[in-house]
């Protein structure tokens, strides 16, 4: 990942004057040809956004200004701006993209290297939208969002600093394609401060549905310029950054910490040698590389001009450069790989990969284990994800049985959240060899086994990705935040070659029935249901049967008796309307002694459990012993059901209480039951009628 995100935007002393809009001068959108139209006020009828309102709130988000200050002018409809605004002029091309004030190069320089993939532009941009007939002020975009396309509305109301666009432009002074999109990605992230400062991986994603990868220049292969042109000739979006404090301008027009687009490479022919070119792009729009094979330089004169490359004369803001050059001056490239379904194939020659997406989180107390730092205690709560890989790479220059693959662990709504003050966690995964015939690596094979591959360290990044290659066989992923009880929501994505496969792991997934026999109660510190039965009818009526009030009566007596009031909680009044209502077969309130002494069987049995799980003698219990404590309970339940139990019956302090305990097992013992029986042909499926529903959810 690049050391630090690309901003590329703001006040830069002796460099960019943001209230100049980017040393636009002043007969940049007026011409003769195209005169400045008067100020006509708003046209009645148009579509007002008003999700996303032309006012001070989606400039900066519900905070208000912090992390920039543009004093904007007014929000103007582009025919407010222009004498014939057109939405596209001569296709969707890489020049249309000027940065304004806004620094968001990050953004932009993806823009740049989509313009170059017309499909992949399509997907982004619906077409059939413009400004002519059917205009409305209404204009559609699509973005890739954790594993679907979304697609955004915005108005066409813009911000703008004495009538000229305060953010993206593009060099034809009618087009507004690219600031429209900038807006509807703007709206997608919560505000346009949200687009100040960021990652190219996180728009190639967003723009593309695509696999990420990042490197650092001297981390890349040695035939870096051959590397580029398979990327491109592949349709892989590349960008390129140096490393250093932002906005920082070099002797020879390179920008520090600031993106840039890598969108072509070529050859040319000399005397007695061949030079390799890499053609790169400033989304400014200017400031770009003086040095060798920049634009007009001496070595131009060397080239025949039948040798030239395809483009010489570049655009404003794109330049030549030698690939030394490039690895000199260029410290970090991210590359975003596209799939099949986003590139055009017509020959069949390009073999994407296949992608498997699977959606996860972390859950405080349950399912968030930190890193590998907390292996003894917390570690093995992380969520797991099987790798098994069978078919290898299929290179004939490389002899090594070996299967290439992608791993991309993607935190979910975390730069919206951001604008809330809710920071990126530092995510990162790691890769065990895994045993076919386990279903998930438990905590004993976690305590001796070590990873075969990690991410380097846990990064603040919307997304983490990893470049393997391992022989044939079985792995597991195990996606981790940095720190225990860490909570959020994540996408993994794995993307390998065909015939591999990645799934979750769901542990103990079949729900079964609790032991049809008992386990032996003869230490249990309650007594036996019979024991109680001179409880029971002291507290019964006339109709031998308890009430709730009754029945928490009685429980306070037995745990009283037994000296487990003072250690334990005690039964509340709805927890023991909880307990009869789970019995309750025919909706009368009350318990007969038959489905006492059944119910009473049964919390004698967990009791014995949870004083084997709460082993400091606390009263309660941790939650991350809850798997183990339902499975010597007898109950198998998969990862999910666990966190909804934890999030229903769990303390804010993230233990269970004995009563919470008690409550817990019997409501999942009813509910197995009960679909149990309703499921009489075994399909896994049951049909529940309207009256058995409402009973099954308001009853219980």
């Amino acid at each position: 990942m690049f050391p630090v995100p690309w901003s590329g935007g703001g006040r830069r002393p002796g460099f960019y004057d943001s209230s100049a809009v980017l040393l636009r001068n002043a007969n940049f959108y007026h011409s003769p040809a195209n005169p400045k139209p008067p100020e006509p006020g708003p046209r009645p009828g148009l579509f007002e956004d008003l999700q996303f309102p032309a006012d001070n709130s989606s400039l900066h988000g519900p905070g208000g200004a912090s992390r920039f200050n543009i004093a904007i002018s007014r929000w103007k409809r582009p025919q407010e701006i222009c004498a014939s605004p057109q939405f596209v002029v001569g296709g969707t091309t890489r020049t249309d993209i000027c940065q304004g004030a806004l620094g968001d190069c990050w953004f932009l320089s993806v823009i740049a290297c989509l313009s170059l993939n017309k499909d992949v532009m399509k997907q982004v941009i619906p077409p059939n939208q413009g400004f002519g007939a059917g205009y409305s002020g209404c204009f559609r975009f699509k973005f890739w969002q954790y594993g679907q396309w979304v697609e955004v509305m915005v108005d066409d109301r813009l911000p703008t600093i004495n009538n000229k666009l305060a953010f993206l432009y593009s060099k034809d002074n009618n087009e507004f394609w690219s600031p429209l999109l900038e807006k509807a990605y703007a709206k997608l992230k919560g505000c346009y401060e949200s687009l100040y400062i960021g990652y190219p991986l996180e728009a190639m994603v967003d723009l593309t549905g695509g696999a990420p990868e990042s490197f650092q220049i001297d981390e890349m292969p040695k035939d870096l310029w051959k590397f580029l042109k398979k990327l491109l000739e592949k349709g892989s979006i590349v960008c390129c950054a140096k490393s250093g404090p932002a906005g920082v301008l070099s002797e020879q027009g390179i920008v520090t910490g600031h993106a840039y687009s890598v969108t072509g490479v070529d050859q040319v022919q000399l005397k007695t040698s061949r030079v390799e070119l890499v053609r790169v792009r400033n989304p400014w729009g200017r400031v770009e590389w003086n040095g060798a094979w920049s634009d007009g330089s001496a070595e131009w004169s060397q080239v025949s001009e039948q040798h030239y490359p395809q483009t010489v004369h570049l655009e404003d803001g794109e330049f030549w450069m030698s690939i030394e050059d490039f690895k000199k001056n260029f410290s970090s490239v991210e590359i975003c790989h596209l799939s099949l379904e986003q590139l055009s194939n017509p020959d069949g020659k390009l073999k994407p990969w296949v992608q498997m997406i699977y959606e996860g989180r972390w859950v405080r107390g349950f399912s968030a284990g930190g890193n590998l730092h907390y292996k003894a205690k917390y570690y093995w709560m992380n969520p797991q994800f099987k790798l098994t890989l069978f078919e290898e790479d299929d290179d004939p220059d490389d002899p090594e049985v070996a299967c290439t693959f992608l791993v991309v662990l993607m935190q979910k709504h975390r730069r919206r959240m951001r604008l809330k003050g809710v920071n990126f966690l530092y995510i990162g995964f790691d890769i065990f060899q895994a045993d076919p015939a386990k279903a998930y690596l438990t905590f004993e094979d976690l305590q001796k086994a070590a990873p075969v591959l990690s991410t380097k360290e846990h990064k603040n990044t919307s997304e983490v990705a990893l470049r393997g290659r391992l022989p044939p066989g079985h792995y597991v992923i195990v996606p981790s935040t940095a720190n225990p009880n860490e909570e959020g929501e994540f996408l993994l994505r794995v993307f390998t070659e065909k015939g591999n496969v990645a799934v979750p792991v769901e542990r103990n997934m079949s729900a079964t029935d609790t032991p049809q026999v008992l386990p032996d109660l003869r230490h249990c510190p309650l007594p036996s249901a019979e024991d109680s039965r001179e409880l029971f009818d002291k507290y019964c009526g006339s109709d031998e049967a308890i009430s709730a009030l009754e029945l928490q009566k009685l429980l306070l007596e037995i745990l009283q008796k037994t000296g487990l009031s003072e250690k334990w909680d005690q039964f509340g009044l709805d927890d023991c309307k909880s307990l009869i209502s789970l019995t309750d077969n025919r909706g009368f309130g009350k318990m007969r002694f038959e489905g006492f002494s059944n119910l009473w069987s049964k919390i004698c049995h967990w009791t014995q459990v949870f004083s084997q799980f709460d082993k400091n003698g606390s009263g309660t219990m941790e939650s991350q012993e809850m798997f183990s404590a339902l499975q010597a309970a007898g109950f198998h339940v998969d990862e999910f059901l666990m966190q909804l139990i934890g999030l229903r019956y769990a303390d804010p302090d993230l233990t269970l209480s004995y009563v919470n305990f008690i409550c817990c097992l019997m409501k999942l013992d009813t509910m197995i039951r009960a679909f149990k029986t309703m499921d009489k042909f075994g399909t896994g499926v049951v049909s529940i009628g309207y009256k058995e529903w409402l009973q099954m959810t308001m009853y219980s």
